[in-house]
């Protein structure tokens, strides 16, 4: 139980200081304003699961030993930033090169990077809370700060990256300056990561579709919007309190990692404590989000029947991440890559054809509907493995 408070307190202190950004935001933004400040934020979390390409995923359940941790690491580092090096032209095509900075930066050191779990899994729960902690504290004080002084508050996700990023490589430098680093483990290493490569390509593209079912609807308001920044404000104010209840099956699962990959019936208790701290999350966020809107937020209360089916989404998402972490640890890949490439795409059909009929509310149906025909086929698949 201890280590669930720990490392879940850290979770929760980094998710609350994010919290704390994006109720602040809205508050002293314009909408609009509001609305490009989220936009920047979701590009460059997005950007950030394709140049990890997995990789989080891999040093979390692959790596056994604590040399196989630390050079799987160092070569997730390097390879993350040969594929920078390579995006480079693509970006200033797209005009996204002053997005570059931040989209390394989120992929190696960042919460959804490849050294928090790196961190996890050597060092264990304990040094891993430290590094969470003092990571969003740092990360999140500059951004707060940026929103009440800086010039451009839309760009605020984007300038904080540039402060942190050289701080963060030069500890890491120091940090395997220590470690007597042999290169013949290396060269080992990096023969198992090639073979790795491919079964990472597919969890790129599954976590890719899994992060594109919390931005998918984003864009698609973009494209389609006639007032693409303020309907941008309405749907990210409702999806960004609803995804607080992923911080349930995330923090469970991160934590018992090591016993799920060494009792496979280990699951059914997990599961248990997953289903029954959801569904009361579930209504404490509504509780709270009605009372935000009512009194607070008011300019937001509209988004009220938007949020309620956003957050019965997010509860059959939360009570697909145990399945689908139960699946990468028995390596299959393959039918992962499947199941979220489907349910993805028909995400994007649907969320056009329902934004179309019924604005913002369609949006939200079709990630619901999504949802529900994701969680079902990886119900479906996990039964398959254990019988």
């Amino acid at each position: 139980m201890k280590k669930y408070i720990l490392y879940g307190s850290s979770i929760l202190f980094s998710r609350g200081l994010e919290y704390i950004v994006l109720l602040i935001a809205p508050l002293i933004l314009a909408k609009d304003v509001y609305g490009s400040l989220e936009f920047y934020k979701k590009t460059i979390e997005l950007g950030a699961a394709f140049f990890t390409f997995g990789l989080p995923t891999i040093l979390l359940t692959y790596p056994k030993s604590n040399n196989s941790k630390l050079y799987f690491n160092i070569l997730s580092l390097i390879f993350i930033v040969a594929i920078s090096f390579a995006f480079v032209p693509v970006a200033f095509v797209l005009k996204f090169q002053l997005l570059i900075i931040p989209i390394i930066f989120h992929s190696l050191f960042f919460n959804n990077g490849i050294i928090p779990p790196f961190i996890l899994t050597r060092y264990g729960s304990g040094k891993a809370s430290i590094y969470k902690s003092a990571i969003s504290f740092l990360f999140y004080s500059i951004i707060l700060l940026y929103l009440y002084f800086g010039s451009y508050p839309e760009f605020t996700f984007v300038y904080v990256n540039y402060y942190l990023l050289p701080v963060c490589l030069l500890a890491y430098v120091v940090v395997l300056y220590k470690q007597q680093l042999n290169f013949r483990y290396l060269k080992h290493y990096l023969r198992v990561f090639k073979k790795l490569l491919f079964g990472s390509f597919t969890l790129l593209v599954s976590n890719f579709a899994n992060m594109m079912f919390l931005y998918t609807d984003i864009f698609i308001i973009k494209a389609l919007s006639s007032q693409a920044d303020i309907e941008i404000a309405d749907y990210s104010f409702a999806l960004n309190i609803s995804n607080a209840l992923m911080l349930v099956p995330l923090t469970l699962v991160q934590v018992d990692i090591e016993k799920l990959k060494k009792s496979p019936f280990y699951y059914k208790s997990l599961n248990k404590k997953i289903i029954g701290l959801v569904l009361i999350a579930a209504i404490i966020l509504a509780i709270l989000f009605y009372g935000l809107t009512h009194s607070y937020f008011d300019n937001y209360a509209n988004t009220w029947y938007i949020f309620i089916v956003i957050l019965s989404a997010k509860i059959l998402q939360s009570f697909s991440v145990l399945f689908g972490a139960k699946i990468i640890i028995a390596k299959l890949f393959s039918q992962n890559l499947l199941i979220n490439i489907s349910a993805l795409t028909f995400n994007v059909f649907l969320s056009f054809i329902l934004y179309k009929n019924f604005g913002l509310m369609g949006v939200a149906l079709s990630s619901f509907a999504s949802l529900l025909v994701r969680y079902l086929a990886l119900n479906i698949l996990h039964k398959r493995l254990i019988s």
